[in-house]
């Protein structure tokens, strides 16, 4: 099994950040970053275990017509990571003239396709030359689904070859484990206050990201990053 872990960043403040990173640091686990701003965290991480794609955010041009321009979105973000190869848009909203102009800006994979829980996900190459990598894993669809929190990754996708999570900084922090705890926490998103929305009273997001860390190491298992299933 292949067992790659991402972070879409959305936005968090510094210190979600910086917690984030700073747990895969210490369990010396690889992610791939979909980062959607500059943030000095993201800037001074270790480019060997931390690959940074970007998240640009199309929510506005295409829901309302009023945002930017695509090309400009992906634009801004690749001057500020221009050794981003990857892309998983925010909203996971992708077309074929989203895949040409992610193409034109030099990125050679996106994955935008979630398929949760499922099996039997592979990459695959796309009619333009990209690698699409879709992701079976994701923590806010998980509570969506009102799943526990107290399982086993491994143990769930132990007949996959392929096992790509996705978990959001902001629902780390929180050990998010419903809707509610990060709606409760959403006016705080960028203060010091933040904290004191965390759960501790139910197995969350965080719980279930250090077990899974904790088996990888008892496994004496590989991680990898997106970047390494380009075909």
């Amino acid at each position: 099994m292949k067992i790659i872990f991402t972070s879409d960043i959305d936005w968090a403040n510094e210190t979600v950040i910086s917690d984030t990173l700073n747990l895969f640091k210490v369990n010396k686990i690889k992610c791939t970053l979909f980062a959607t701003h500059k943030s000095k965290a993201i800037d001074l991480c270790d480019k060997k275990m931390f690959e940074i794609g970007i998240h640009p955010n199309f929510n506005k041009s295409v829901v309302s017509g009023n945002g930017l321009s695509a090309k400009k979105i992906v634009d801004e973000l690749t001057q500020i990571y221009p050794d981003a190869i990857g892309v998983r848009s925010h909203s996971l909203t992708t077309s074929s003239p989203l895949l040409e102009i992610f193409k034109s800006a030099g990125i050679k994979y996106e994955s935008n396709q979630v398929n949760p829980y499922s099996k039997k996900i592979e990459p695959y190459k796309c009619w333009n030359g990209m690698t699409i990598i879709p992701y079976n894993f994701e923590d806010d669809i998980h509570y969506s689904y009102n799943k526990s929190f107290n399982i086993s990754l491994l143990e769930e996708f132990k007949t996959s070859e392929y096992l790509i999570m996705d978990f959001h900084p902001i629902h780390i922090f929180l050990n998010s484990e419903c809707s509610e705890t990060y709606n409760r926490a959403r006016d705080f998103f960028q203060s010091d206050e933040l904290i004191n929305f965390k759960n501790t009273n139910h197995f969350g997001t965080r719980d279930l990201l250090l077990r899974t860390f904790e088996e990888i190491k008892k496994g004496n298992l590989e991680t990898y990053q997106l970047k390494d299933l380009i075909l």
